[in-house]
């Protein structure tokens, strides 16, 4: 098996070890179909259709405290060869769901003993989310150190997720064990990302220093979650007074005092690319 080819590969039918990260409020149809379609697992938020399956594999993102019924699950289900779930514990129920749809489940964890559950629910592999990420962050800890953790505390395939934006980490993380890589930041400058030019902007001259986690954005208190953002947009959202977890859009009338998130990748953000350059730049030594 060389380093391009992996579990993850095999059970999900992608060439490469490439996934796209869920993009809450930002991601597209045509987002997802253009990685699915230089060879990763493109993935579109519930409430935006997938890619078609002529296309190749691609997957839909639930999270779980706004999760639909168990049969809006299995009707979004048969349309994707992976439904994912995020934030919330891993339950039997909401597997069953997805499997009855007749797609792989897979759950984002941020621990070893979430991935457990993950695994004792019926889930046919996990994201193992480091602190590193952006947007919702349900790690604690380092991806290095979760990954790790992780990899001992089940036999599933695991994909790694947190602050990965050049072609060596990928290469690292494929190397030490990870089944595929899942990748954000670096796909919020492209052209299929339904982003505000001015977050563009911001995410262009950004340092990985100034993507900073916090509590804010919490929709009044109706969802406390840790989230990853830029920190000139925090600054500017507390002045606001807005708490809304939403990113902005190009409708957006002040982007910048938005939910504009980053991973601590960020930093290797430095141009608008396709996302297919995007995957073929950061998969680069996998061939």
């Amino acid at each position: 098996m060389s380093i391009g080819q992996t579990r993850f590969t095999a059970l999900v039918g992608c060439r490469l070890p490439f996934q796209l990260a869920v993009l809450g409020g930002v991601g597209t149809t045509e987002l997802a179909a253009a990685v699915t379609a230089a060879g990763g697992l493109g993935m579109v938020p519930y409430g935006v259709a997938p890619p078609g399956r002529d296309i190749g594999p691609a997957g839909i993102g639930f999270l779980v405290p706004f999760l639909p019924s168990s049969g809006v699950v299995t009707e979004q289900a048969r349309g994707v060869r992976v439904a994912e779930f995020f934030f919330g514990d891993p339950a039997p129920d909401v597997v069953e769901a997805g499997h009855a749809g007749g797609a792989l489940v897979s759950w984002q964890v941020g621990s070893a003993e979430e991935a457990r559950a993950a695994r004792d629910a019926g889930c046919d592999l996990v994201v193992a989310q480091g602190v590193e990420a952006g947007g919702h962050v349900r790690g604690t800890e380092p991806l290095d150190r979760l990954f790790a953790a992780v990899l001992r505390a089940v036999e599933l395939p695991v994909v790694a997720a947190g602050g990965i934006g050049t072609p060596e980490r990928v290469a690292q993380l494929i190397a030490g064990g990870a089944d595929a890589v899942r990748v954000g930041t670096r796909f919020l400058a492209s052209p299929e990302c339904n982003v505000h030019p001015e977050y563009v902007g911001a995410l262009l001259d950004a340092t990985s220093a100034e993507a900073v986690l916090t509590d804010h954005f919490d929709e009044g208190g109706a969802w406390p979650a840790t989230v990853r953002v830029l920190s000139r947009a925090l600054d500017s959202a507390r002045l606001a007074g807005n708490r809304s977890t939403l990113p902005p859009t190009p409708a957006a009338n002040d982007p910048l005092a938005m939910a504009c998130y980053a991973g601590l990748s960020v930093g290797d953000l430095r141009q608008v690319a396709s996302a297919r350059q995007v995957v073929e730049e950061l998969t680069a030594q996998l061939r």
